[in-house]
């Protein structure tokens, strides 16, 4: 009927929609029609719900209770952008001072981009790269998580870490154009509202294009560094929650009388008998059918005596699965940045978000000397991953 050029290029099937996790239907009232869903929750919610409900050949589920959440989410979201836009009209009259609107806090525009300026920008564009390759997929439940959800929890982890310090501007304002944009697909009425009247630009959102200012890739290790200090504050608190268990004395860590110091211990090397464990994974790891050599692991261990240390096995096992969750790369272990001047540029968020008097970042190849105490926490210290001290006074 048509000529081969106009033929197809790809088939997408797509499951039944069920409605409320029921199979919709005439017969029991389980029905909802598109009008009915536009007069309820209004036409970007309704498109919003029906993106989040699923892609691929499985059942898209439209579940009222996201419906009504996409009403309020996309509320508050409008609200929080248009309280950012009057921050960074406030800034333009005095670029060169400090502002705060509501919650917004800004720093002046020429202030140089700290650590976690550069992670929030790399995760923003790692974000806008993988929505736009969703995008091109038609994979809208994945645009969504990528383009409104993660990058939403992207840019409210930055406003806490610098509460203190303030926003970047030009990274405010590249955030909200960016998050207008990739939502934009999905919830046009709602973008073409913040894009004119909220930001005053004078043609309307359709006539915007897809960020053009991406890396080829993704800054993966800027990125690496933003996991590191989440993972760092979470072993922090974890530290301390452990301490209240065994001192039974939770309410210790409330009072606000009582100083709090907190000692980081980073080590530049892993432990020797750790290294030797992964020099023999390593060569028992057949990378043609993806396995390990059980047998020639144990008998190599047990050749050079490791085993005699009751926690080289443990660890093994641990690298072999770690292997098979994240691959080969797991066995390399290298750090690519340094965790004692990450940590030494977030010591006053370290102290503001975990309560403490005082952080001390101690880098143990460098450290002449250690207290007991301090000795024996630096002691579970590898490359990576801090061990910690708290000590009240």
């Amino acid at each position: 009927m048509f000529p081969k050029s106009e033929w197809p290029r790809s088939v997408r099937v797509n499951g039944h929609l069920m409605l409320n996790g029921e199979k919709m239907s005439k017969s029991t009232g389980n029905t909802l029609s598109l009008r009915e869903s536009c007069d309820r929750y209004g036409a970007d919610a309704t498109r919003l719900t029906l993106a989040d409900s699923g892609d691929g050949i499985e059942d898209a589920n439209f579940e009222e209770v996201m419906a009504n959440a996409a009403v309020l989410n996309l509320y508050t979201l409008m609200e929080w952008i248009t309280e950012a836009q009057k921050a960074l009209q406030q800034l333009e009259i005095s670029p060169e001072q400090a502002v705060k609107v509501g919650d917004i806090a800004l720093r002046p525009t020429s202030s140089p981009l700290t650590t976690v300026d550069k992670i929030f920008n790399a995760e923003m564009d790692a974000l806008t790269i993988a929505s736009g390759a969703d995008y091109k997929k038609t994979m809208y439940r994945d645009a969504l998580k990528n383009g409104l959800y993660e990058f939403i929890k992207s840019r409210e982890w930055y406003v806490n870490v610098t509460v203190d310090t303030g926003m970047h501007p030009e990274l405010l304002r590249k955030y909200i154009t960016r998050q207008v944009i990739q939502l934009c697909p999905i919830t046009p009425h709602w973008a073409e509202h913040i894009w004119k009247t909220v930001m005053s630009n004078p043609d309307s959102i359709m006539d915007a294009r897809w960020p053009t200012d991406l890396p080829s890739d993704p800054d993966y290790v800027t990125i690496a560094i933003g996991d590191y200090i989440r993972k760092v504050v979470k072993s922090a608190r974890d530290t301390e929650a452990a301490l209240q268990r065994r001192t039974k004395k939770t309410e210790h860590s409330h009072n606000s009388n009582t100083s709090k110091t907190l000692d980081i211990f980073v080590a530049q090397e892993f432990p020797k008998w750790q290294e030797e464990v992964i020099a023999v994974l390593k060569t028992g790891y057949d990378s043609a059918n993806e396995k390990f050599d059980k047998k020639k692991i144990l008998a190599e261990l047990s050749t050079s005596g490791a085993l005699q240390n009751k926690k080289v096995m443990p660890f093994a096992q641990k690298m072999q699965q770690h292997v098979g969750q994240f691959s080969v790369k797991a066995l390399h272990r290298a750090v690519e940045f340094s965790e004692t001047s990450v940590l030494s540029d977030i010591q006053n968020y370290l102290k503001s978000t975990l309560g403490y008097t005082a952080v001390n970042v101690v880098n143990l190849a460098r450290c002449v000397s250690l207290d007991p105490k301090q000795a024996k926490a630096a002691e579970s210290a590898v490359p990576g991953k801090p061990s910690f001290l708290i000590y009240s006074h």
